[in-house]
């Protein structure tokens, strides 16, 4: 199944509500961008919610698990980040990296 038809599919309505949630909550707390990433992504400046849509520094929810690589549309804690640093981070997933033993 694609992402897209993840994205319009069952829990569209209620990520769409998550996603409003959060940039009133980023409008009226001043949040940063990537604020409480579980990998520490996004550049830690500002958002201005104001800024239309599509806009390099416009605001954008972010899903910690991208969709392509398994994540859920809705049940994830959503991140604010500008449009042009949630697009660097992708759908990359943190690597791990394990000791000898």
């Amino acid at each position: 199944m694609g992402s897209r038809s993840v994205r319009d599919g069952k829990g569209h309505r209620a990520y769409r509500r998550a996603q409003a949630a959060l940039k009133r909550r980023t409008a009226a707390e001043n949040l940063p961008c990537g604020y409480g990433s579980p990998t520490g992504e996004g550049c830690g400046q500002p958002i201005d919610t104001t800024i239309p849509a599509g806009e390099r520094m416009s605001f954008t929810a972010d899903h910690p698990q991208a969709l392509g690589n398994g994540g859920r549309l809705v049940g994830q804690q959503l991140v604010p980040m500008h449009l042009t640093c949630n697009s660097r981070k992708g759908d990359h997933a943190p690597v791990e990296i394990w000791a000898a033993s």
